[in-house]
């Protein structure tokens, strides 16, 4: 399902109240018992160095094919990365020539009716694309305003062509703070949330952000470049169309211990409890080009850190996480 801004605040809302009920009674005094966790199975994301409709309808249509030859209804996330924007009106393709927000609509709608077309006669699975840029570039609020523009566009494009029976879209932003300064960050979601229908989910990293597991939520700390909890917590959770499906690549579990934190600073500060879609890792990416070796974790290790974490205490507990792992294309 998809949340504009109305609705998605009223979901906040709904999710904050379920999880006060949950804490304040019986069944959640005590955490859950990790040992009792079994990872699902990991999604494919990419980060995209193309945006040729041929590829991305080849690229919906494998995973389509995928979904339906397994048993059952699938349901996943593939977060379709195409780098930064130079301008408010494109996007880098990762070091290749830039292309138009545009063209990025039009290769997304193809992916979608790939998947549509590859699913064949299984209509129940979905696929959750999320189109995310990151905050590395020009980060501007014409360009979070232009980016939900897309989004809205590739949507209402697959509502007419029934793909979005199947096809979930959404915008994402890999919002680090050691990308960009957090005045400039949070003006682009503040762009985004002017015209957007749908969702943002920030799958970005909190860099630099204090990590003891003392941490009670009460302070506001410090995070590399200048940002604090409360700008992580604004541009995952408090900005209304904003979800979080952080990055959790380090082998020392420091990134999740980072995202309990903020969420526990959500909960003192805000009355506002972080539902967590999932983890991010990047596996795939550090086996085709090499990463640092503490930063490649797999998406099981990753998965079972940030749900280990999150239910090491009461507060913070999330029972259903999901799982993507990324890759260059």
């Amino acid at each position: 399902m998809n949340f504009g801004n109305i609705s998605r605040k009223n979901f906040k809302k709904g999710i904050f109240f379920l999880w006060a009920l949950l804490a304040a009674s019986s069944l959640f005094t005590s955490p859950k018992s990790a040992s009792a966790a079994t990872p699902p199975p990991a999604s494919t994301s990419y980060y995209m160095d193309t945006i040729d409709t041929q590829t991305l309808y080849d690229m919906g249509y494998q995973k389509g094919r995928e979904d339906y030859n397994k048993a059952g209804t699938q349901k996943s996330i593939v977060i379709l990365d195409f780098g930064g924007q130079p301008t408010s009106n494109s996007l880098s393709l990762r070091g290749m020539p830039d292309a138009t927000l545009d063209q990025a609509a039009k290769a997304v709608e193809e992916y979608s009716h790939g998947y549509w077309k590859g699913t064949g006669t299984d209509t129940g699975s979905l696929v959750h694309v999320i189109v995310g840029t990151n905050n590395s570039y020009n980060v501007t609020y014409e360009g979070g305003q232009n980016f939900a523009k897309m989004i809205n566009n590739i949507n209402s494009y697959n509502n007419t062509n029934s793909y979005s029976d199947q096809v979930e879209v959404d915008g994402g932003n890999d919002m680090e703070p050691s990308y960009a300064d957090p005045v400039s960050t949070r003006n682009w979601v503040k762009g985004y949330d002017t015209v957007n229908s749908y969702s943002l989910y920030n799958y970005g990293a909190a860099d630099g952000c204090y990590h003891t597991n003392t941490s009670t939520g009460s302070i506001n700390y410090s995070c590399n470049n200048g940002w604090k909890y409360e700008d992580l917590y604004y541009v995952s959770w408090g900005a209304p169309p904003a979800v979080p499906l952080p990055q959790i690549y380090d082998n020392g579990g420091i990134m999740a211990e980072q995202w309990q934190n903020i969420n526990k600073y959500a909960i003192v500060s805000h009355n506002a409890y972080m539902d967590f879609t999932g983890s991010l890792t990047q596996y795939g990416a550090c086996q085709q080009n090499g990463c640092s070796s503490s930063l490649d974790n797999t998406p099981s290790q990753g998965w079972t850190q940030f749900y280990n974490k999150l239910n090491s205490d009461p507060k913070t507990a999330e029972s259903t996480l999901d799982s993507t792992d990324i890759k260059w294309h």
